[in-house]
């Protein structure tokens, strides 16, 4: 990142208790300390987002680094013992635990779960995390065995009607009305309870063998023939959160299984190492509030808790940036609800990546995108940075996402599409669940076994590139990326709503997505010129040589007899090849989980 930072740069003493105090935030953040003003907490959050941003930067800073050695083959150090042996470890108290939660429920496996702060406990006073989701994705957490209808639907918060994406088109030569879907973001479910339900799952299994560890942080893996021992250390709190790719001296402990699945992002250092350093290339910083007393009806202006706003740009790009807002109507009792603003971003662009100057940018616009009433006050902060991978080249060329024994899931292992929005963390949950057991059935955790497992949805590699239209190119104008949004928008409009939700949900067949990029370029000719300026002449054929090879994958798996080989008991190692091909096809031939 070559932007000039805009808070104290992170040392190896960096501490929460070396965090600024309220005068220096008041002196450079005077808006966001004013709208922080009713807040409690108002200083704790506001070391936190430092926290976080410094987290951020000494991230950058270690990616130029060599990555530190955290898979090593062979046996731990002899001055510890292995405190539990469990079948699976899994590292990650969000996706981490929805996965341990259905290996212990459902399939009775043994596992464990550990992450650096609290696992699956819900927040007082309704002040936790929310999800939007949509009922179909809601459905996997039912389908891979692990919540029942009611426990579900216990979470949720609240439902809309529709919601809609809409681009600012003042400078535009393409004006588009807002696109609107459905069954897209349109459930809005308190995520905490939803993780406290699947931690309970494992916590009542603590007598069969599964445990849930808090406050611990992930150290190395010592991968020896039939098993592989986990090192943690106690962590510490915030200041945990300064410790990217280099341990804190905490008390040493061990634990051992025969498969450690890693879900903590690609902030991992088993993600770094697995990709010689730099874990990912992209990424979205996002600020923004949970409030209440916003003018409520049906102007652009006001807020509709029957509505969602999944997208939506107020002015052209500026400062090598597209500023982007959403909006989701929490719970309607509590008046609660939530507004973003975002970009979109390669990690080494001269955009200002702070938070905390984000945050300046959002109180300062915010009444621009909706107004507040005589009451409006921020329930609690939102906030954070959501990275991302985009990958050129063949997939035999990518970097690995896993070892023998070892396994990365999620955004660590590059399998999500940047337009893949909310959600991701429980799509696919029943197919990788049921793979992973039945490679520990058939003793398959070898690293050609478990790459098969969390194998990157087909369609990524040119979702990754759509996604780059969200950002604008080094020399292009201000308007660019709004008339480039709005031209796809234009084009999804002549288009079945399947393909508007096939796009927001990761799963766009080739075919659809060939429908999408004729129709745009009909519409707006110069979107070629707009894919040279984002991806440039070698990016550009890696997309179109990734969109032809997803191609040839769908027709292959559309032009396959689809015989599972007949009935009855197939040996353990048959059973995982047979399923994994069968999920293979289902994916290629863009069939839903």
């Amino acid at each position: 990142m070559t932007s000039a930072p805009t808070t104290p740069v992170a040392t190896k003493t960096t501490s929460a208790a070396s965090a600024p105090d309220l005068k220096y935030f008041r002196e450079r953040y005077p808006l966001t300390v004013a709208n922080f003003g009713a807040l409690g907490e108002r200083e704790q959050y506001l070391r936190r987002i430092w926290l976080t941003e410094t987290r951020w930067r000494e991230t950058m800073e270690s990616q130029q680094r060599t990555a530190r050695e955290a898979v090593v083959r062979g046996a731990p150090p002899a001055g510890l013992s292995v405190e539990g042996e469990f079948e699976v470890i899994y590292a990650g108290g969000v996706l981490g635990l929805l996965h341990a939660a259905v290996l212990a429920s459902r399939f009775k496996r043994r596992v464990m779960v550990f992450d650096a702060g609290t696992v699956g406990r819900e927040q007082s006073g309704g002040g936790g995390r929310t999800w939007n989701l949509c009922d179909e994705e809601l459905g996997e957490l039912e389908r891979a065995g692990l919540l029942t209808k009611a426990e579900i639907e216990g979470a949720v918060l609240n439902r809309y009607r529709s919601g809609f994406v809409k681009f600012h088109d003042a400078a535009s030569r393409v004006k588009t009305p807002p696109l609107w879907m459905e069954n897209v973001l349109d459930v809005s479910v308190d995520a905490d309870k939803l993780l406290a339900l699947a931690a309970a799952k494992i916590r009542a299994r603590a007598g069969e063998g599964s445990a849930v560890f808090e406050r611990l942080r992930f150290v190395r893996a010592y991968v020896e023939a039939d098993r592989v021992c986990v090192e943690t250390e106690d962590a510490r709190g915030d200041e945990d959160m300064l410790s990217v790719g280099r341990t804190g001296g905490g008390r040493r402990r061990l634990f051992a299984a025969r498969l450690f699945v890693d879900a903590t992002g690609v902030h991992s250092p088993v993600a770094r190492q697995f990709d010689g350093g730099r874990a990912f290339t992209h990424v979205a910083p996002s600020v923004g509030t949970v409030a209440r007393g916003f003018a409520r009806g049906e102007g652009a202006d006001k807020v509709d808790f029957s509505v969602g706003e999944i997208l939506v740009s107020t002015e052209d790009a500026r400062d090598h940036r597209q500023l982007i807002w959403e909006g989701f109507a929490g719970s309607p009792a509590r008046d609660e609800y939530a507004t973003r603003l975002f970009f979109y971003d390669a990690v080494d662009s001269p955009a200002d990546k702070s938070l905390l100057s984000l945050f300046e940018h959002y109180f300062e616009g915010l009444p621009r995108y909706k107004r507040a009433g005589a009451q409006w006050r921020v329930g609690r902060p939102l906030f954070g940075y959501a990275p991302g991978v985009t990958r050129r080249g063949w997939p035999q060329t990518r970097p690995r996402a896993a070892e023998d024994r070892v396994m990365l899931a999620g955004d660590a292992a590059g399998v999500v599409s940047p337009l893949a929005l909310s959600g991701a963390c429980v799509r696919g949950l029943r197919r990788l669940t049921h793979l992973t057991d039945l490679a520990l059935a058939a003793d398959l955790l070898d690293a050609r076994a478990l790459s098969e497992i969390n194998a990157p949805a087909p369609r990524v590699p040119q979702m990754s590139g759509l996604a780059e239209f969200l950002r604008p190119a080094p020399q292009g104008q201000p308007a660019n990326v709004n008339e480039t949004l709005n031209a796809v928008m234009a084009a999804l409009h002549d288009l079945d709503v399947r393909v508007r939700r096939e796009l927001f949900q990761d799963r766009m067949s080739f075919s659809a997505l060939r429908s999408l990029l004729g129709r745009t370029a009909k519409l707006y000719p110069r979107i070629f010129q707009r894919v040279r300026e984002h991806l440039g002449a070698r990016g550009t054929f890696w997309w179109v040589a990734n969109i032809a090879e997803a191609a040839f994958s769908e027709r292959r798996a559309r032009g396959s007899s689809g015989d599972d080989t007949g009935g009855g008991e197939r040996a353990p190692a048959a059973e995982f090849a047979r399923y994994v091909a069968l999920y293979r096809k289902d994916r290629e031939a863009d069939a839903p989980d």
